[in-house]
């Protein structure tokens, strides 16, 4: 009985695990969308201008947050799913992905923005900081989408032994409707036999 409500907290867990990292990933992916969008228009605006709109865009640094909390929350997903050769595989490309993104972001993206003094002094390397900073954004949030497709195959893979839990549970209930029926039948059976008896 212990055995079989630590089995269905544990997925419980897992569902919630899952929902979080999704939900962490997509909201890393968000503005990293919208850079994107305006990838081209961003390099070539003036260096005036481009200071302006990237002191009104405080949200990238806010991206490596997130992505580092998905990236927690897909080694705990990692974590639950172990056995599951398929869905542990995916996790790990997940988690890989998460991580590529983390150190482009980090190495390369974190130190141009400290360069430019959060993008409030143009110095003589502002057309290559602005560059590095662009790209290395794109190429991060590409990382992070395909750790998104790559935890939607774990999730994908792990529902199997889910669907097996589930499966168990309906045979449990059916089980016990079927016991329960049985001893109202008996019940009724005997009940009529006493009456017949009087």
């Amino acid at each position: 009985m212990t055995h079989r409500r630590l089995t269905r907290y544990r997925w419980h867990l897992l569902d919630a695990v899952q929902l979080a990292a999704i939900a962490l990933i997509a909201l890393a992916l968000t503005p990293v969308l919208g850079h994107l969008l305006t990838l081209q228009s961003r390099l070539q605006m003036q260096p005036s201008d481009y200071m302006v709109v990237q002191q009104l865009d405080r949200s990238v640094l806010v991206v490596g947050v997130l992505g580092l909390l998905a990236l927690a929350g897909v080694l705990v997903h990692a974590f639950l799913v172990r056995g599951n050769a398929r869905a542990f595989s995916w996790s790990i490309v997940a988690a890989c992905g998460l991580s590529v993104a983390q150190v482009i972001f980090w190495s390369i993206a974190v130190p141009m923005h400290a360069l430019t003094g959060g993008w409030t002094v143009a110095s003589e390397e502002f057309e290559s900081a602005r560059q590095n900073w662009e790209y290395a954004i794109a190429l991060a949030g590409a990382a992070t989408f395909g750790a998104l497709l790559a935890l939607a195959r774990a999730i994908e893979a792990s529902r199997p032994i889910a669907s097996l839990a589930i499966l168990d549970s309906i045979e449990r209930d059916a089980a016990v409707r079927l016991a329960r029926r049985e001893a109202r039948q008996l019940g009724s059976d005997e009940k009529a036999q006493r009456d017949a008896a009087a």
